[in-house]
């Protein structure tokens, strides 16, 4: 693996850790919080190693493990918020999007994803879910836009 990409990997990993302590510290106390930020560093890290070691196997298995990590991920995120049904339709949207964008701008698209998601889930400590899932959808867009230029400069410069 690329030494940047294991860094921003790393960089992902502890945003991800840092979003869900700061959402169940309140709510669950600091050690309860520090335990949760680390099983979702942990997993994130994880999830993207493993993305990486499936690219070398099969670009379908790498594209189904991308459908499965962002579909859960969304499910998981917004099932308190907006209930079971809504969220699977939600999480099943946010999939079919997360994975074709993979396709053009591979895991700058993951990494959206994952921002957009901290992004919604901090947003929900002090706003409602309508103005939270709004601003997610926005901020994902943005990424996703910005990922393409990113893609496009560093394809270009090779």
């Amino acid at each position: 693996m690329d030494s940047f990409l294991a860094v921003v990997f790393g960089l992902a990993a502890l945003y991800a850790g840092g979003v869900i302590f700061v959402v169940s510290a309140g709510r669950q106390g600091p050690q309860r919080a520090a335990a949760n930020g680390a099983g979702a560093a942990a997993g994130v890290a994880a999830a993207l190693v493993l993305m990486v070691l499936l690219a070398h196997v099969a670009v379908a298995a790498l594209v189904a493990a991308v459908v499965l990590f962002s579909g859960a991920i969304a499910y998981f995120v917004l099932v308190r918020d907006i209930g079971r049904r809504p969220a699977a339709l939600t999480a099943v949207g946010a999939a079919a999007l997360i994975s074709l964008s993979f396709l053009l701008v591979s895991y700058l698209a993951v990494l959206a994803f994952i921002g957009a998601a901290g992004i919604y889930l901090l947003l929900r400590l002090w706003v409602r879910t309508r103005p939270a899932l709004l601003v997610m959808g926005g901020t994902l867009s943005g990424l996703l836009a910005a990922s393409g230029v990113v893609f496009a400069v560093a394809l270009s410069t090779m």
